[in-house]
């Protein structure tokens, strides 16, 4: 029997006698399922040549790409709790998403140092956009997010007045029409 020619997530697509699983597929009681939207292809195995061909889904080209560890994204930050910031992440590795994807940072998630004396308002406020990285795929919360490093944090800011800001120091950020410094997790510009 043929793998199906287009195939949607779950969905057994051969034996793993007749195929190899690929890239797009896993292997669940000796039966390849697709892990992804999309056409099914199989190709000849020309690692060992003798062996059975690999099935893969290819990922449709107008697909954004899905998060991964190490991911840099681009998030908004829309709730802050004692010990951790809820955002939307609404760019992933330079694509925007079409959809937000939910983000959490954790405090001890914030610095690389001195992680427990991390206060999260002191750092982020509602509304900011940060640059983060992935840390981990989390689960229906969202995905694990972090701002250790000098490249990650706020890089762009409105002040209580509701104006633009612009960054002063690591920490600061200064009202660009009053004046009035605030306190932010700033990301060193790239």
């Amino acid at each position: 029997m043929a793998p199906p020619s287009f195939a949607i997530p779950g969905q057994t697509l051969a034996a793993s006698s007749k195929y190899s699983p690929g890239p797009g597929t896993h292997l669940i009681s000796s039966q390849i399922t697709s892990s992804l939207l999309g056409p099914s292809d199989s190709k000849k195995n020309t690692i060992t040549p003798k062996s059975t061909p690999i099935l893969s889904i290819q990922r449709p080209s107008n697909s954004p790409p899905q998060p991964s560890v190490n991911t840099q994204v681009y998030a908004r930050i829309t709730r802050l709790e004692r010990l951790q910031a809820r955002c939307d992440i609404v760019v992933v590795s330079d694509i925007v998403a079409p959809l937000p994807l939910r983000g959490i940072l954790r405090s001890q998630d914030v610095r690389a140092t001195e992680k427990d004396k991390v206060k999260l308002p002191e750092c982020f406020v509602v509304g900011d956009i940060i640059r983060a990285v992935i840390v981990g795929l989390g689960d229906q919360q969202g995905y694990y997010l972090s701002t250790a490093g000098n490249e990650f944090g706020v890089v762009m800011a409105w002040s209580e007045a509701g104006n633009g800001c612009v960054p002063v120091s690591w920490k600061e950020v200064r009202d660009s029409v009053t004046g009035v410094k605030e306190l932010r997790k700033v990301a060193k510009p790239i």
